[in-house]
This record gives structure tokens, sequence and C-alpha cells, in this order.
């Protein structure tokens, strides 16, 4: 009898240093941020060998949406920021020219639900946290844990 493999996620955390030397959790809209870019830690680490993957994108979303990325020599800390940035930035342009941006609910900032192909509800991009990216190499997929 053969023996089953099971294959090992591979969890990466990505840090940010603030000023004051604490270390935190990169926002999703830090990329777009030159002076946010640079406070990542150890932004030229290879953190994927692989050169192709696939991103599963699912919160704040009412569907999961899978996007694939390309990197000749792999994956570094700041190429997964980037790649996490870019799909974000992909879902919320495409929901807001479908479905408009719905605003925020009366005494709370807490966004509307739009009614797009993605269903966002909850949270504009400015709210969200990379928390951790679980990579399983065997599928080459990334799942995303997103704080906000």
């Amino acid at each position: 009898m053969g023996e089953k493999t099971v294959s090992e996620t591979q969890e990466i955390m990505l840090w940010k240093r603030f000023e004051d030397g604490e270390l935190g959790t990169p926002m999703v809209e830090d990329y777009a941020r030159e002076y946010e870019r640079n406070t990542l830690v150890n932004p030229d680490e290879l953190a994927i060998k692989e050169h192709k993957i696939t991103i599963e994108f699912s919160y704040p979303l009412s569907v999961k949406v899978y996007l694939e990325f390309e990197k000749e020599g792999g994956f570094t800390n700041m190429d997964l920021l980037r790649c996490v940035y870019e799909g974000y930035k992909k879902i919320y342009d495409e929901e807001e020219a479908q479905a408009g941006d719905p605003g925020i609910y009366d005494m709370l900032y807490n966004r509307r639900p739009s009614h797009g192909k993605y269903g966002i509800w909850g949270h504009y991009m400015n709210d969200l946290y990379l928390e951790v990216i679980n990579y399983n190499p065997e599928k080459r997929l990334c799942t995303l844990d997103i704080g906000s």
C-alpha cells in the first residue's frame, strides 16, 4: 500500500516596521505608497520559489476570486504584497465601475454592500490588513488571512 502524502501549507507573514521600531502587519494599500512600501521588513527575501501562483481573494467578498500571477525567479515578500494589492485593486475597481460606491452606514464606518459581481461588503480596500498568506506549494495556491 502506498502512503498518501499531505501537502504542507507554508505560512508567510509579512511585517512592516513602524517609526517607533515596533513591527506590525502591512495594510493592503501600503504597496501603493512608496513610504509605506519602504517599511516592509526583508522585502527582497524569496518567499515562494515557483514562478506562477494563484491567489484566492475571499474577504470581504461574497464570492471567491482566483487570480494568477507570474514572476520569473519566484516571489519575494515585496512581490507578494504587490500581487495582493493588484488583485484587490482590480476587484474593487471593477466592482465600483459596475455597481458604484454604496457608501457607509450611518453612525458607522463600515461599507455598505455593493451589488456587483464580487458583492463587496463591510470594508473599503483601505481598511484591509494582510495578516497571513497561506501557501500550498502542491497547488501553488495562496489563501489570505485579511484583517480589518
